[in-house]
């Protein structure tokens, strides 16, 4: 195998990966659009009726523990929301600093293989 024939194929599986990242960004997108737009619908829905019976709490016609019980829901779904989002976001930097330190050393495995095949010798940092 020759060393521009390695380089190609390096070039090649960095190309694939950028692919697969592209889709997999694609998905994500798409999935946190999705949960957004359910999230802002369940806070319209709870909000409408918490407003209701924040009306009917200055009535007295209900106690405020049950317009503080209908906020609950949101709020519980919020906090989970905000806790997937931060520990997932916190996995995603990790993986993609490793990801772009990986592809770094390969690159320049590739272009050192690349330097040595033509007896060039490596800069000097």
């Amino acid at each position: 195998m020759t060393a521009s024939n390695a380089a190609d194929r390096t070039w090649a599986l960095i190309e694939n990966e950028k692919r697969r990242d592209r889709f997999i960004r694609r998905v994500n997108v798409i999935a946190w659009t999705a949960t957004f737009v359910l999230v802002l619908l369940i806070a319209v829905l709870a909000g409408l009726q918490i407003a209701e019976l924040a009306r009917a709490g200055i009535l007295r016609a209900v106690p405020w523990s049950a317009v503080i019980g209908s906020v609950m829901p949101l709020v519980d779904v919020l906090w989970k929301l905000s806790l997937l989002v931060a520990a997932l976001s916190t996995v995603g930097i990790f993986l993609r600093l490793r990801t772009a330190s990986l592809t770094e050393i390969q690159l320049r495995l590739a272009s050192l293989e690349e330097m040595l095949a033509k007896g060039h010798e490596p800069p000097q940092k």
